[in-house]
């Protein structure tokens, strides 16, 4: 049991530094965007890539946030009919919740990874900036696999959800 209870604290962390990466490419989002304004309107020349890294950028940063969210059930939930059931059905319904999660995180890593090895076989660049696709692809399902993780550590573990 402490071996798991420590395995717990380190998956949290893992997520937490993943979520600290996560907002950092939210800040870099801000700091691209204002530089190419002031590129546009000082230099007049914005720079030509600022879509494609911003759009990169923020799935970015939605994949390595969603593993700490759903661990620690900050997302958009709606609770009211289980506020008004009993404990032991509430915890059934977390159960069922977690296998749901786990199973969609499962399928979508598996829909994933063809997707991944194509764009590395072939080493697909976006249009504008010529930037490398798969290191940014590969976020994607490494982000469902640690959230089918987090779903199963919240609903068998003891990171509860609190209705």
């Amino acid at each position: 049991m402490l071996g798991i209870k420590k395995c717990e604290k380190w998956l949290e962390s893992l997520f937490l530094t993943l979520a600290v990466a996560g907002t950092a490419c939210g800040v870099s989002i801000i700091g691209l965007i204002g530089a190419s304004v002031g590129m546009r309107y000082l230099a007049y020349a914005p720079l030509r890539y600022t879509e494609e890294l911003v759009g990169l950028l923020m799935t970015a940063a939605f994949s390595l946030v969603l593993p700490l969210v759903t661990l620690r059930s900050k997302h958009v939930r709606v609770l009211m009919v289980l506020t008004y059931l009993p404990e032991p059905q509430k915890r059934l319904f977390n159960i069922l919740a977690g296998v749901l999660g786990l199973v969609f995180c499962t399928w979508f890593f598996l829909l994933c990874l063809p997707w991944v090895e194509f764009a590395i076989d072939r080493k697909i660049k976006t249009e504008v900036g010529r930037i490398l696709m798969y290191p940014w692809m590969v976020l994607m399902p490494l982000s469902f696999l640690l959230t089918g993780l987090a779903f199963f550590l919240r609903g068998f573990s003891v990171y509860k959800t609190a209705a």
